[in-house]
């Protein structure tokens, strides 16, 4: 059996039981040491406990996610009533009058899209105000008659034109269409307004047309053919990221239908 001996200098080496009763040298300073074994060695400092790091637990059930089949938002797996479009996923707690009751004002419901009409639709009409401009500008001054009067003219023409110009860009600018996850409103008028809304649910066809020019361009013009009476056809005039509004409403439609519990039957 092998002994460990341990020297003053800190050197450490191994002695077998015939080196254990005599002495022997150290291997590093030389120096003559006796052996001696320790019947009860003194028992090794042990580390302080040092407190645990809690571990975070894995997510129980109630945290668990899902989406919710009316308008497609992340709630809780548990959940009975949607926080976001407030329809109750188990019809059976929803109460008595809940499809009359809208779940929530349409102003409640920040639109996913809030578009305007393109003003690449003026493009040639602010084109024919300037050839206007130019025309008149170049009529006043090749004719010796009306020369003197060019000054005056050719402001005037300019002011005309540019207010009209002007009335144009306003006129695209407060033609606005709000997509909503159960509706569409449709905003007309620089002065006075005209508000027209459809539910998503009555909306039975969608239409997108995109000229080469439009694809471009990235707009175009989405025809709606709905159930309501009251607007059985709307049109979203060259409005951008039509693509994208129309991709939309084909998922969304759906599933405002279900929400609303509504069913289509073709005659």
């Amino acid at each position: 059996m092998n002994y460990q001996i341990t020297c003053f200098c800190g050197n450490r080496f191994l002695i077998t039981d015939q080196q254990l009763h005599g002495p022997v040298n150290c291997p590093a300073c030389k120096r003559p040491l006796q052996p001696m074994v320790a019947e009860n060695p003194p028992p090794s400092p042990q580390p302080e406990p040092t407190p645990a790091t809690p571990v975070p637990s894995p997510p129980s059930d109630a945290e668990a996610t899902k989406r919710c089949p009316f308008c497609g938002e992340v709630i809780l797996a548990v959940a009975k009533k949607c926080k976001h479009c407030g329809e109750f996923l188990d019809r059976s707690l929803a109460p008595a009058n809940a499809t009359n009751t809208p779940a929530a004002p349409a102003a409640d419901i920040p639109p996913v899209f809030s578009l305007s009409v393109s003003q690449w639709d003026n493009f040639w009409k602010f084109v024919i105000c300037a050839t206007l401009v130019v025309l008149t500008a170049l009529v006043l001054i090749e004719i010796p008659s009306l020369r003197q009067y060019a000054p005056i003219g050719i402001c005037s023409s300019l002011a005309i034109m540019g207010f009209i110009a002007w009335l144009l860009y306003l006129s695209v600018k407060n033609s606005r269409c709000y997509i909503r996850p159960n509706r569409i409103d449709t905003e007309v008028g620089i002065f006075s307004k005209e508000i027209n809304s459809i539910e998503l649910f009555r909306i039975t066809d969608l239409e997108l047309k995109q000229g080469i020019v439009q694809r471009l361009l990235r707009i175009g013009t989405i025809h709606i053919t709905s159930s309501d009476p009251n607007a059985p056809n709307l049109v979203l005039y060259q409005i951008p990221q039509a693509r994208k509004v129309h991709k939309y409403l084909q998922d969304q439609i759906p599933i405002a239908t279900r929400q609303r519990g509504a069913m289509f039957v073709e005659k």
